[in-house]
């Protein structure tokens, strides 16, 4: 879907309910892709939001034709300051360090420029996250194959002076599996939800609809252990609208998972959170038998996952909120989990961070 912002328009879906309560259980061990002592496997799963590369709020409150111009330009200049040619090298560094035998990406983003004021997509690409990413890893060797992508929230907009461009974001949430990581994939699988948040802009005279979903694979491993692996990014900018997402995934495809399941991504929600109605949606994922690993494996540590600041040049402890999420049900033992991305060794040529987002990488025992 391509929502140009000067053209489309569409309404908030309904969104409900009110969760609470949180049950947290497990154990504790270690070690990469292979099987422990009880003959069960482990595997070695990652959650790593990229960064679009720029705060799209400022062109969402212009209230003026100029204001908003001048805030599509901003971002347009600010994309290419914090250039995804410098940033996927590290990132590539970073799985290939870790690596994990599944990702799930967000904010996987493909920039596209065309003719100024042209009603027509743009097409000529600038950046493609995913195919800069792919390549990049297998520079350094190590080889990952797409499971799946879903395109989600598809927007265009004018970019005034110096560019006179139009520019089109399309945001996409993909799963990765590592070459060689002895895994049978079956079942894959993407989905809008229901409830998208839609936000007027104003100088547009239009609305935006801000959609976002999930994607999922059925994974078996050597050992014969099952479980569903499920990728999201929830909703950033309305609790009520996040939490009816969140909702959404209990009743779709970690419910209906024909055994254990493990989340990962970017719910925007934690237990932490200083507004309560950011708790939310977390909240309702562990209301609904869905187990975080984190408090399991690092009792006391808030594991904080964002953020290192727009320009990406934060000191590495910068850090407010845990967002960035595995989580599980059914016969899944966490053994070891930590975050990456703000060690200094890892920063570009330039010293910008991969990401706003730290990765979280854990190693689970399935089975």
């Amino acid at each position: 879907m391509n929502t140009r912002l000067s053209l489309r328009g569409a309404r908030l879906a309904a969104a409900v309910a009110c969760a609470v309560g949180a049950l947290l259980g497990s154990a504790l061990s270690a070690g990469p892709a292979a099987a422990d002592g009880s003959g069960a496997a482990k595997v070695t799963v990652m959650t790593r939001n990229l960064y679009l590369g720029a705060d799209l709020g400022p062109a969402i409150a212009a209230t003026s034709l100029p204001e908003f111009l001048a805030a599509t330009s901003e971002i347009w200049r600010h994309v290419q300051e914090v250039s995804f040619d410098e940033r996927v090298v590290a990132l590539a560094r970073e799985i290939d360090r870790a690596k994990p035998d599944l990702i799930g990406l967000q904010e996987v983003a493909i920039w596209r420029t065309g003719q100024f004021g042209n009603p027509a997509p743009s097409t000529t690409v600038a950046y493609d996250f995913l195919a800069q990413l792919q390549s990049e890893l297998a520079t350094v060797h190590a080889d990952y194959e797409v499971v799946i992508a879903q395109e989600e929230a598809d927007l265009e907009a004018p970019v005034g002076a110096p560019y006179f461009i139009d520019a089109r974001l399309t945001q996409r949430d993909v799963i990765l599996v590592r070459a060689g990581a002895h895994l049978t994939l079956s079942n894959a699988r993407s989905a809008h939800f229901a409830t998208n948040l839609s936000i007027p802009i104003p100088a547009a005279g239009t609305t935006f609809v801000s959609s976002r979903g999930w994607n999922s694979v059925d994974v078996e491993t050597k050992h014969g252990d099952a479980f569903r692996f499920v990728n999201t990014h929830l909703e950033a900018f309305h609790p009520l609208v996040r939490l009816a997402q969140a909702q959404e995934l209990l009743v779709g495809p970690i419910g209906t998972a024909p055994g254990s399941a493990v989340l990962v991504g970017d719910i925007n929600s934690g237990p932490e959170l200083p507004v309560p109605e950011n708790r939310l949606a977390y909240l309702a994922l562990v209301a609904g038998g869905v187990v975080d690993t984190w408090p399991i494996l690092h009792p006391g540590d808030p594991g904080f996952t964002s953020s290192l600041g727009d320009d990406l040049n934060d000191p590495p402890d910068a850090l407010e909120h845990r967002i960035d999420m595995v989580m599980f049900t059914g016969d899944v033992v966490p053994q070891k989990s930590y975050r990456t991305g703000n060690d200094p060794k890892n920063q570009t040529v330039s010293g910008l961070w991969p990401s706003d987002h730290l990765g979280h990488v854990a190693v689970l025992r399935i089975g």
